[in-house]
């Protein structure tokens, strides 16, 4: 029996900067109760949602667009 598993136990995260807007661009999220709220660098909100990842993509794309 092998005495350690084979399964690798790296768990940082690989995908924490790999989004194509850059750091200054990124709109930011805040957690409110249940809900979450993406802002944009002026400080209006942009959507507001329960689901973090939904608000984020949907955050992302808006502010692409601009």
């Amino acid at each position: 029996m092998p005495r350690a598993s084979r399964k690798s136990t790296n768990t940082s995260n690989a995908q924490l900067n790999e989004g194509d807007l850059p750091r200054g661009k990124r709109p930011t999220i805040i957690e409110r109760g249940k809900k979450f709220a993406a802002y944009d660098n002026y400080g209006k909100l942009i959507i507001l949602g329960y689901d973090r990842r939904i608000v984020q993509d949907y955050a992302n794309d808006r502010v692409r667009e601009s």
